[in-house]
């Protein structure tokens, strides 16, 4: 049995590591990662070239134009607020950013939420259709079907 939880464990832990030695005082390190979960979402976390003070969490969703018809953007913003680049990164789909001298005192809360990014992304297709079933009740009928080509050959 393979357990799978929500948000990318890799993810909170690097950012983690990164918050905790900012508030220790320590010097910012050059990084650059890549991380792929299990579904094909590539995280790409890195230090902004000339100033390793500001971090950069970046995600690539194949579908995210998908998700994006849907309200994701809306729910980004609602989720990441000062923290969500209106451009993202080249090549990826949303991108985040740190500034490690101004972390907030709830800085885990912080690395735990970006490591949700793939889950916030979801969150606006499915809190669409559940917001219309609950308002609709029996008589739901009419929708437009949100149909997300999730894998080559999955859609959900």
């Amino acid at each position: 049995m393979i357990f799978l939880e929500i948000l990318n464990r890799a993810v909170e832990e690097s950012l983690l590591y990164r918050f905790e030695n900012a508030k220790n005082g320590l010097k910012f390190e050059k990084f650059n990662q890549t991380l792929a979960d299990f579904d094909g979402a590539i995280y790409h976390l890195r230090s902004v070239p000339n100033d390793r003070s500001k971090i950069l969490v970046s995600i690539t969703l194949n579908f995210f134009q998908e998700l994006q018809e849907h309200g994701a953007n809306e729910v980004l913003r609602r989720e990441y607020g000062q923290y969500l680049l209106n451009k993202p990164e080249d090549g990826c789909s949303v991108s985040l950013l740190y500034d490690l001298e101004h972390l907030p005192e709830d800085y885990a809360l912080i690395a735990q939420k970006a490591a949700l990014l793939k889950r916030n992304c979801f969150a606006a297709v499915f809190e669409k259709f559940f917001e219309f079933h609950a308002s609709m009740g029996e008589d739901s009928v009419g929708c437009k079907k949100a149909v997300i080509h999730y894998r080559p050959d999955e859609t959900l």
